[in-house]
């Protein structure tokens, strides 16, 4: 039970950060190296205070083109997805019940996904805003107070959560941490200009892969662990975003884009990016979060927090 709890949160963690094609600078290939590099330096100055859109898509993933054609300004998301699902064609629906049968427990990230995202940021705080098929959520984290506050609403239901989190709980509850000793890392010489800002990408592969055998009842994606990350960072980019991702990984600069692969042996892929950077003032309003008159305690009541954060998340 403690496994399974430790993997829902894990998954949860990734639905729960935040969508806009990428907008990336001029690149080419170093054919002596065989990388990709910048063929035009920074337009921007460092960003301070301002908003970002994410993007958060499936590469190769059925399920995950299906979701994107959802859109949440045009409410209902409910009676879309019914749409959707009656327009797919029987050679569709086999492909997608192979996919679904071969991705395990991945298809739960893929259905919490967050198909709308922004972020406001004003100095060392940063407030994420989103919508998912069964959730809305918003997230408030002060860094340099080390304290965050989430806010969850089922799309489906009058359900709604409040948890306040600080301290050590940071990194638990804003995201998966990933423990860097437990990977190679592998700096290399690649380069990406994204919407403006430069770019450096290391590569994380993990140390001892986890085997089947570590998996709950050898379903993919149930194992708790990572298997390779592509990590992109810019020196422009306040290192207080990175407790925003997805995952929390430790980089020194602050982390513009993730392509996270979960199975050595699964091309099932999840791309998390920011696709537009604006600076520019941002309002009171768009910093706050909604509350909840009760506001539950992660630190004091981390199981009562987490089910009633699941319940909502996974549409219960």
């Amino acid at each position: 039970m403690k496994k399974t709890f430790s993997t829902l949160v894990a998954i949860c963690g990734l639905s729960l950060i935040f969508a806009c094609k990428p907008n990336s600078g001029g690149k080419q290939t170093d054919k002596a190296n065989n990388v990709s590099v910048s063929i035009e330096p920074p337009a921007k100055t460092d960003f301070k205070e301002g908003e970002i859109q994410v993007s958060i898509t499936t590469p190769g993933s059925k399920l995950g083109e299906l979701f994107g054609k959802v859109d949440p300004a045009k409410g209902n998301i409910k009676a879309q997805m019914e749409k959707i699902a009656k327009s797919l064609s029987p050679a569709e629906q086999a492909e997608l019940q192979a996919e679904s049968e071969k991705n395990g427990m991945m298809n739960l990230a893929v259905l919490m996904l967050p198909i709308r995202s922004v972020i406001y940021v004003k100095g060392d705080a940063a407030t994420a805003k989103f919508d998912a098929v069964t959730y809305h959520g918003e997230n408030y984290i002060n860094q340099q107070k080390k304290e965050g506050l989430m806010y969850v609403k089922s799309q489906n239901s009058s359900k709604e959560a409040t948890i306040r989190y600080s301290g050590d709980m940071l990194k638990k509850m804003a995201s998966t941490d990933i423990d860097s000793k437990a990977y190679n890392i592998t700096p290399t010489k690649e380069t990406e200009i994204i919407d403006g800002y430069l770019c450096t990408k290391n590569v994380y592969t993990l140390k001892n892969p986890a085997k089947k055998s570590e998996s709950i009842n050898g379903i993919p994606g149930t194992s708790g662990k990572v298997y390779k990350l592509e990590v992109w960072s810019s020196k422009q980019i306040p290192l207080a975003l990175n407790f925003v991702h997805p995952l929390y990984v430790e980089e020194k600069a602050g982390i513009m884009k993730i392509l996270i692969q979960y199975e050595q042996d699964s091309k099932f892929r999840i791309l998390y990016q920011f696709s537009s950077v604006k600076s520019r003032p941002v309002t009171e309003a768009e910093m706050t979060i909604h509350q909840t008159a009760k506001v539950m305690d992660f630190e004091k009541s981390e199981m009562a927090a987490g089910l009633a954060l699941f319940g909502i998340i996974l549409g219960m």
